[in-house]
């Protein structure tokens, strides 16, 4: 039974080193593995540095010419029609709105002469301008009537003072 065991233990003692060489191998191999591994994170890394700074050169790129483009245009005519038209329809607008808010709220109140008339197309004028007209306004302004006095004159009534208190102050919301 010793010969048995002593075949035993050899033939584990065997198996012991032929699993330590492998564990060896593997652990060698596994070492060259991470290695790697680390050496190709490293390059993701640069890579992926390289590409954000070549997406920043090219927005600076794209920037600069279409920064110059809008500056253009700004400066341009065409802008300037456009900024024009935009603030006649928003004056339009906002025209109607508050005409509409005052006939609203003073029903009595005869808006007709704000109506508009039918677009005509007017010619060039055949009016004459006179000179003379024009040297007689440019002068001097002097009133050609006197303003008349008031009708109505505010009167001071007597009356107690009253308490000390902070009264605030009514406002009336037009819509």
């Amino acid at each position: 039974m010793v010969i048995e065991v002593e075949h035993l233990t050899a033939e584990k003692m065997a198996n012991i080193e032929s699993l330590q060489g492998t564990f060896h191998k593997e652990e060698f191999i596994s070492v060259g593995l991470k290695a790697a591994l680390a050496l190709e994170e490293e390059r993701n890394k640069e890579a992926k540095n390289r590409i954000a700074k070549l997406e920043i050169q090219m927005a600076k790129s794209i920037l600069e010419p279409m920064t110059r483009a809008v500056e253009e245009f700004k400066a341009s005519s065409e802008m300037k029609n456009l900024s024009i038209e935009f603030d006649q329809e928003a004056f339009i607008k906002n025209f109607k709105l508050y005409e509409g808010r005052m006939a609203r709220r003073f029903t009595k109140l005869n808006l007709s002469f704000l109506k508009e008339e039918d677009d005509v197309d007017v010619g060039p004028s055949n009016a004459v301008v006179d000179p003379s007209f024009d040297e007689v306004t440019s002068g001097p302004f002097e009133p050609t009537e006197e303003a008349f006095e008031p009708i109505w004159k505010p009167k001071a009534v007597e009356s107690p003072p009253a308490p000390f208190s902070i009264a605030t102050p009514e406002i009336e919301i037009l819509e």
